[in-house]
């Protein structure tokens, strides 16, 4: 582990005892009867055979407390002492309308009353189970009505690592803002470009005039990718948090999905090849285009719960790799949250080399002739961290999305916007939008869904969605899925090599019939690992479900993968040099004896 100690002080006795002391038990004896403790001998003992070689019970049980009590004080040593700031559009705005009210009652312009609203708020301000249960919800007489989404996880403690309540982030953007205003491009963008392949982004005419429209609006690059502050048919969709100052190591190199997402894999003796379920292209896949659609699920219809006489997604008899955004918006629909850091851990322990993972883990060949990882630095350790991050990530999202922000998801916009188009209402939102190509040509997607002609304008501002039931009943931001990938993957970062080039790397065709192999650039480990949180994260945003600023929850994701390293990385018995990760800021750190410092390279 770390040559360097770090100090901890047993609570009964005021000695002094470094963190290898707890783990080994080696105090000198004296000492020991002196404070009336009990620690197993010094390493130097002799030893007795055919007796156990444990450490005394009593006092393995007491250093074990005492480990855990010192992560404890560490952690709440470093945890914010200042409230989490918001943008305040709560009370800024009118009848709450940039903020969260999905299942409440609506007035017939989809505006959440206030009875229902303040209900809801007054039961998240209580934190008593009695008054969730007295929320005023829209369809109450309905049983298989959308329900709200664990509200009461935003107060779950953690075990290890960071408290879910301890991470700060940006406010959201203003409802009303230009942030807001060209993500919703973004997304009118991506509602139109859903069956266009990946392969053919860079020559496809139809992502031409979607970019060339995104390009039209000032606050742009300080809301999407951008290269040099425009945005390309390279750029669309990749990954990136310009609200953030972000764009990850390996995002925007090769194909547009992660190696991690199209290689196969083995789970045991299972062989995965990564082929899904393939939906219906066009209309068939394209929801809430009509206004009164749109009314009922706000007050909580659920069409998936009626499936299949409902509205329902719409599969062909086939299955095919991942080529198009409808496909990966479709895997971020169904997956769980650890299946994509799992997916990439199962593709990385196939390569099958020493190489791919961290040098100065103890267990690589070169540092041990005699061991080999397990139970410390194997599988077990390894897939056990990574799938333990997810959870504590989602605990952060959910105490950000329910006590802070409570900001309203993608398809409020463009109800208000559908609104403001009928004339019922002007609520001063997206003068540039509603004059722009790309709220066109959503405009038109919609009207083609509808079987309906150039002068219908019912369906203005709707943002076509890529679910049935359009976005889940609690609010955007930050993402859930943006948060629980990048804490996943930034366990894994920990101790892969990130520079190891991925042998092989592959991209479906156009159809998602066949992998075809990749030429370009070198694809790294680091890179193809960030692109996964860039593929998990903006597939949700493509399918209307998500703002690209709701990505904020990689941030929490990071510095919760980070923290429970920090947290495990006192409890090994091994000598190494520390766990080495690049940050998606690209800062390079090392996490040695439960601390986080910055290295260079």
């Amino acid at each position: 582990m770390s040559k360097t100690e770090l100090p901890e002080t047993k609570q009964d006795s005021g000695i002094a005892i470094s963190r290898r002391d707890i783990l080994r038990g080696a105090t000198v004896a004296t000492t020991l009867a002196a404070a009336g403790a009990t620690l197993a001998p010094p390493a130097s003992a002799s030893v007795s055979l055919g007796q156990s070689l444990a450490q005394d019970p009593r006092s393995r049980a007491q250093d074990a407390a005492q480990l855990r009590r010192q992560r404890a004080n560490d952690n709440r040593r470093d945890a914010p002492r200042s409230p989490q700031p918001v943008n305040n559009d709560e009370v800024r705005l009118p009848d709450f309308i940039g903020n969260f009210s999905k299942t409440l009652k609506h007035n017939s312009r989809g505006e959440v009353t206030e009875a229902s609203y303040m209900s809801f708020v007054t039961a998240l301000a209580s934190r008593d189970d009695a008054d969730f249960e007295n929320i005023l919800v829209g369809r109450e007489n309905d049983p298989l009505r959308q329900r709200l989404v664990s509200p009461q996880g935003a107060y779950a403690f953690e075990l290890s690592g960071l408290d879910g309540n301890a991470n700060r982030i940006n406010p959201a953007p203003a409802f009303d803002g230009d942030i807001t205003e060209a993500e919703m491009a973004e997304l009118y963008g991506y509602s139109v470009t859903r069956d266009v392949p990946f392969i053919e982004y860079d020559t496809n005419n139809k992502i031409q005039r979607v970019v060339d429209s995104l390009n039209t609006f000032p606050a742009i690059a300080d809301a999407v990718p951008t290269d040099g502050g425009v945005v390309t048919p390279g750029n669309f969709g990749r990954g990136g948090l310009p609200t953030q100052g972000l764009r990850p190591l390996g995002t925007d190199v090769g194909p547009f999905v992660s190696q991690f997402l199209v290689l196969p894999f083995q789970i045991g003796q299972l062989q995965v090849e990564q082929r899904y379920p393939r939906l219906e292209r066009g209309g068939a896949n394209q929801f809430m285009t009509e206004f009164p659609e749109w009314l009922a699920i706000q007050r909580g219809f659920a069409p998936n719960a009626r499936a299949p006489g409902g509205n329902a997604s719409v599969f062909t008899d086939r299955v095919r790799f991942i080529s198009k955004m409808r496909d990966l918006s479709e895997w971020v629909h169904r997956d769980f949250p650890l299946q994509s850091p799992l997916h990439a851990l199962s593709v990385i322990f196939g390569f099958g080399t020493d190489d791919a993972f961290e040098s100065t883990l103890p267990y690589n060949r070169v540092n041990s002739s005699t061991q080999e990882g397990f139970v410390t630095f194997g599988l077990p350790d390894i897939s056990q961290l990574t799938v333990h991050a997810p959870r504590q990530a989602l605990t952060g999202a959910w105490y950000q999305k329910w006590l802070n922000h409570r900001r309203a998801r993608p398809e409020v916009y463009g109800g208000r916007l559908n609104v403001q188009a009928r004339g019922v209402r002007d609520y001063g939102l997206g003068d540039r939008l509603m004059d722009s190509r790309v709220f066109r040509m959503a405009a038109n997607e919609s009207r083609r869904v509808n079987g309906t002609d150039s002068s219908d304008t019912s369906a203005n501002g709707l943002l076509p969605m890529g679910f049935p039931e359009g976005s889940p009943a609690h609010p955007a931001y930050p993402g859930g899925h943006s948060a629980f990938v990048a804490a996943g993957a930034t366990v894994l970062k920990g101790f892969v090599n990130e520079d190891f080039v991925i042998p092989n790397p592959m991209q479906a065709n156009r159809n998602g019939t066949e992998l075809v192999p990749w030429g370009g650039a070198p694809l790294t480990l680091g890179g193809e690992l960030n692109k996964l949180v860039a593929n998990v994260t903006h597939a949700r945003d493509a399918a209307g479900m998500h703002w690209r600023s709701d990505g904020e929850g990689n941030v929490i994701g990071e510095a919760v993968g980070i923290a429970l390293l920090a947290d495990y990385s006192v409890t090994y018995n091994e000598e190494f040099d520390g766990i080495t990760l690049r940050k998606f800021n690209g800062q390079r750190i090392r996490i040695q004896n439960g601390t986080v410092t910055e290295i260079g390279g």
